[in-house]
C-alpha cells in the first residue's frame, strides 16, 4: 500500500511540474535557511559548556562591568566557603614578545592566578594543569603559540622576553582555545611574580578594576544568599566610598549571551535577544515556506476532485485518502529537506562570512540534532498535508462527480488567511530590517564629541617623560602632524580607573573614573573647554595642581556653584587640585552605554597611549608609515603599529553591523518565498477563472477592470496585513530599542514604507498574471473550458 502512495505521490508531482517545482523550491529555501540559523544558534547555545566544572564556575561582575580590583577574589575566598577557589585574569594587549630575533605584538595575552587550569579545563599537551604556574616567571602558551615562536621543537623549559625586560619560562603547552569560549588567549603568565611585574602592594589596589574574577563554587550552593553576603562584605570593605557596586554572580554558561550589556567585556560577547530574534527568523521563514506549501497542494487538489469521487466509488476509505495526501506531503518535506542540506552545504561559506562564524556542516553529526530535525520533518510533512487531507477527503462522490472539478471559491479562502499571514510576516521583517540597518548608521555617523577623523593611535613603552618629549618634539616636525599627546584612556576604551575624589566642603570621598593624560590630549582629540580653560604648558603648575571635569563629573560631585577654582583632594596621583576647566560631556565609551562622569589629571607614568593627530590625507599607508619611521628612530627596539581612531570605533559596532546584515538578507529571502507562493496561488487563481473572465469581456468589461477585480482580492489582505503586523513590529522593535542609551526614532514612514513595498510586491506579483489573463481573447478563453 505504501509503495502505490508513493508511486502516486512522484505522478502527481510530474504531473504538475511547475507548481511541484515551486513547492519543492519553497521549501528547500525555507529549509535552508532554517538549518543556517539552528547552526548559528546551537553554536551560540554552546559557549563554554565544554567545561568540567562549567555548573559550578562563576564570574564576579558589577552592574556595567565585569572587573574588579586585584584583591576582591581573596577577601571573598577567604569569608566566604561557599567559594572553593578563585582565578584571577588581566588581559593584556600590545605586548611585546621576543624570542631572539622573532618578535612580535601579541594582542591575547593575559597574567592569571595558578588556578586558573583547575577551574577551567584547557586540555594540556605538554605540562601539568596543577603546577604550571606555581612558579614566579612561569608561562603557558597554546600549540599555535609553540608552533609560531618554537616551530615543531618541544618549548617547555625555554623561556620568552616580555616587553624586552622580563624573562618567562614555557612550564605548559595547551589545545588552542575553542572558538566557542567567552575569552580566547593565546599566552597565560603567572601573577605570582606581580609584585615584580607591578607595584608592591598591587592587591591593595582597590581602584584597579582591571582583572576578572572567577569562582569555583560548593555544590548547591545558594547564589543569592551569597551575592548578599558579597554586597555586605564589600561594603565594609569599601567604607569610604559614596556608593557601594551591586555585585552579581554569572554562571560561565551564561556569560556568553547575557553579557552584552557590559561595556569592555573580556571580549565582544553575544545577546540572548539577537539568539531569540534569529530563532525566531528561522521559524517565520519556515511558516512560509510551508504556508506556500499548503496553498499550492491545497489548489492542486481541487484539481484532483474526480480522481478522489472515482476511489470513493470504487470503495477508498477517507482514512485512505487522507493518508495518501499525507504521504504526499511527507515525500515532497523529505525531498526538500535533501535538497536543503545540499543548498546548506555549498551556502555554508557565504553564511559564515555573513555572521562572522566558522560553523561547519559537522554540526549535523550531532544524535540530537538528527533527531530534532527527523521528527521536524515528518511533523511539518504531517501538518502541512492536513488540510487537503482531511477536508478534500470529506467530499461525497455524488457531489464531486456533478461538479466541474473545481474546488469553489471557498476553497480561496484559507489560501488568502495563509498569505495574509505570510504578508505580516514579511512586513514584521521589513520594518525591523530597516530600523536596525537605521540604527547601526545612527550609531556609525553620531556626532561623539571630539574628532575622531585624522587620529592615529598606537601602544608601546615610552621609557621616561624625557624620551616622551623627544618622540613628541621628533613627530611634530612632520609637517602632517598637527598635534601629540598620550594618556592612559582614548575614547573607544572603557572608564575602569576609578579612585576617590574629595570635593571642597565635603566629608566623603566620591569613587569616579580617573583619566591620566598629558598636555595636548585634549586639542588632539578637538575637544574645547566648556567653561574655564585646559591644560597648557605655558602653565607648569597645571602638571600637578589642576584638574579637568566633564559635566557628569560636576553634577556627580555635587558641585553646585562654579566649579572653576574648587579644590579637590585626589588620590591618583595623591594631591590637592583646583578646577581648572569643564568640558561638554562627550561619548568616550559605546553608545550602548549613558555618558560617564570623569576627571582629567596630568600624570606621565600611568599614560601609554599614543595619540597623534595628522592633517586629512588619501595616503593613509605612508601617513602610518612615515609616523612609525620616526617612532623606531627613538624606540628602536619596539614594534610600534598605528592605528585609526575611527576604524577602532568602527570595531566597535562590527558584531552589531553583520547581524543587522544577516536581519537585510533574510528579510530579503522571506519577501522572496512569499513572492513565490503568491505566484503560485495567482497562477492557479487564473487557470480556474477563465470563463469568468472571458464571459466578463464578452459582457463590455475593460482591462482595468478586470485587473481591478483581480488585484483587488489579494491587496485587501496586504492592508489587513499591515494593520495587524505594524503593532507587532512596533513593540518588539520599542523593546529592543530600550538595550541602547542612545538611538534612532521609531519613526511613522518606516511603517508607511514597509506597507508600500508589501503592496508593490503583491502589486507587481499579481499584475503580471492578472494583465494577461485580462488581455486574453474572450473567445480563447470560452473555449478553453
Amino acid at each position: 500500500m505504501i509503495k502505490n502512495y508513493i508511486k502516486i505521490a512522484f505522478a502527481n508531482l510530474w504531473k504538475n511540474k511547475v507548481y511541484s517545482s515551486i513547492s519543492i523550491l519553497s521549501l528547500t529555501i525555507g529549509l535552508a535557511v532554517s538549518i543556517l540559523l539552528l547552526f548559528y544558534v546551537l553554536h551560540e547555545w554552546s559557549f563554554d559548556r565544554y567545561h568540567t566544572k562549567a555548573d559550578s564556575i562563576h564570574r564576579l561582575c558589577q552592574e556595567q562591568h565585569p572587573y574588579q580590583a586585584p584583591g576582591t577574589a581573596a577577601l571573598l575566598t577567604e569569608k566566604l566557603p561557599a567559594i572553593k577557589s578563585f582565578a584571577r585574569i588581566l588581559p593584556r594587549d600590545n605586548i611585546l614578545i621576543q624570542k631572539s630575533e622573532l618578535r612580535f605584538k601579541e594582542n591575547l595575552v593575559a597574567w592569571v592566578d595558578p588556578d586558573l587550569f583547575n577551574i577551567f579545563s584547557f586540555q594540556f599537551v605538554r605540562g601539568d594543569a596543577a603546577t604550571a604556574l606555581t612558579q614566579p616567571w612561569s608561562m603557558v602558551i597554546t600549540e599555535e603559540t609553540a608552533l609560531k615562536y618554537f616551530g615543531d621543537a618541544d618549548p617547555i623549559g625555554k623561556t620568552l622576553k616580555v616587553s624586552s625586560e622580563y624573562d618567562y619560562t614555557i612550564t605548559g603547552v595547551i589545545q588552542d582555545i575553542p572558538e566557542n569560549s567567552h575569552f580566547t588567549f593565546d599566552i597565560f603568565m603567572t601573577l605570582n611574580d606581580g609584585n615584580a611585574m607591578f607595584d608592591d602592594g598591587w592587591e591593595e589596589n582597590w581602584g584597579w578594576w582591571n582583572f576578572l574574577v572567577y569562582f569555583d563554587t560548593q555544590q548547591g550552593f545558594n547564589k543569592a544568599d551569597v551575592e548578599a553576603e558579597i554586597s555586605k562584605l564589600m561594603k565594609d570593605y569599601y567604607q569610604e566610598a559614596d556608593a557601594l557596586p551591586i555585585f552579581t554572580l554569572q554562571n560561565l554558561k551564561d556569560i556568553h549571551l547575557f553579557s552584552s550589556h557590559f561595556l569592555g567585556d573580556i571580549q565582544p560577547q553575544n545577546s540572548v535577544t539577537y539568539v531569540i530574534i534569529f530563532l525566531a527568523i528561522a521559524l517565520l521563514i519556515l511558516l512560509i515556506a510551508s504556508f506556500n506549501y499548503v496553498n499550492l497542494l491545497t489548489a492542486n487538489a481541487t484539481k484532483r476532485l474526480t480522481e478522489i469521487g472515482v476511489r470513493k466509488s470504487f470503495g477508498a476509505s477517507r482514512k485512505q485518502l487522507a493518508t495518501q495526501f499525507i504521504m504526499e506531503s511527507i515525500l515532497v518535506f523529505l525531498i526538500s529537506f535533501g535538497l536543503a542540506l545540499l543548498l546548506v552545504k555549498l551556502s555554508l561559506p557565504l553564511f559564515n562570512n555573513l555572521a562572522d562564524k566558522q560553523l561547519t556542516f559537522s554540526i549535523l553529526t550531532n544524535g540530537t540534532v538528527i533527531l530534532g530535525m527527523t521528527i521536524m520533518m515528518f511533523t511539518l510533512g504531517i501538518l502541512a498535508g492536513w488540510y487537503p487531507a482531511f477536508v478534500l477527503s470529506s467530499y461525497q462522490p455524488q457531489r464531486v462527480m456533478k461538479s466541474n472539478n473545481s474546488g469553489g471559491r471557498s476553497g480561496f479562502q484559507i489560501k488568502r488567511v495563509l498569505i495574509g499571514t505570510q504578508f505580516t510576516i514579511v512586513i514584521i521583517l521589513i520594518v525591523s530590517a530597516i530600523v536596525m540597518f537605521r540604527q547601526i548608521s545612527f550609531l556609525q555617523n553620531k556626532d561623539l564629541g571630539f574628532e575622531k577623523d585624522g587620529v592615529l593611535t598606537a601602544i608601546f613603552d615610552f621609557g621616561d617623560e624625557t624620551k616622551y618629549n623627544t618622540l613628541k618634539q621628533a613627530l611634530l616636525k612632520n609637517n602632517d602632524v598637527i598635534s601629540v599627546a598620550v594618556a592612559s584612556r582614548i575614547p573607544s576604551g572603557s572608564l575602569n580607573n576609578d579612585g576617590t575624589v574629595l570635593p571642597e566642603g565635603q566629608t566623603d570621598p566620591i569613587t569616579i573614573p580617573y583619566v591620566h593624560v598629558t598636555f595636548d590630549y585634549f586639542k588632539t582629540l578637538g575637544i574645547e573647554a566648556a567653561q574655564g580653560r585646559l591644560f597648557s604648558e605655558e602653565t607648569k603648575t597645571d602638571q600637578m595642581e589642576a584638574i579637568v571635569l566633564n559635566q557628569a563629573a560636576v553634577e556627580k560631585l555635587g558641585i553646585t556653584e562654579n566649579p572653576l577654582g574648587q579644590s579637590l583632594e585626589c588620590v591618583w596621583p595623591n594631591a590637592s587640585r583646583r578646577v581648572i576647566g569643564v568640558i561638554d560631556d562627550f561619548h568616550f565609551e559605546s553608545l550602548y552605554n549613558n555618558i560617564k562622569p570623569a576627571v582629567f589629571v596630568i600624570h606621565y607614568p600611568w599614560a601609554y597611549h599614543l595619540i597623534v593627530k595628522v592633517k586629512p590625507t588619501h595616503d593613509v599607508s605612508a601617513i602610518k608609515s612615515s609616523l612609525s619611521g620616526v617612532c623606531h628612530q627613538i624606540y628602536p627596539n619596539e614594534i610600534i603599529e598605528f592605528s585609526f581612531l575611527d576604524e577602532i570605533l568602527e570595531q566597535r559596532y562590527m558584531r552589531d553591523n553583520k547581524t543587522f546584515q544577516l536581519m537585510g538578507f533574510f528579510a530579503i529571502l522571506a519577501i522572496l518565498l512569499a513572492s513565490m507562493g503568491l505566484f503560485g496561488i495567482v497562477s492557479f487563481m487564473m487557470a480556474s477563472r477563465t470563463k469568468e473572465i472571458g464571459i466578463r469581456k464578452v459582457n463590455g468589461a475593460t482591462v482595468f477592470q478586470v485587473l481591478k477585480l483581480l488585484n483587488l482580492g489579494f491587496l485587501k489582505w496586504v492592508l489587513v496585513s499591515f494593520v495587524i503586523g505594524i503593532p507587532i513590529a512596533y513593540y518588539g522593535l520599542n523593546i529592543w530599542l530600550t538595550h541602547f542609551a542612545f538611538k534612532t526614532a521609531l519613526s511613522w514612514w518606516i511603517f508607511l514604507l514597509a506597507g508600500g513595498l508589501s503592496f508593490i510586491i503583491v502589486l507587481l506579483t499579481v499584475s503580471g498574471q492578472t494583465f494577461k489573463a485580462a488581455r486574453q481573447n474572450p473567445i480563447d478563453a470560452l473555449r478553453y473550458e
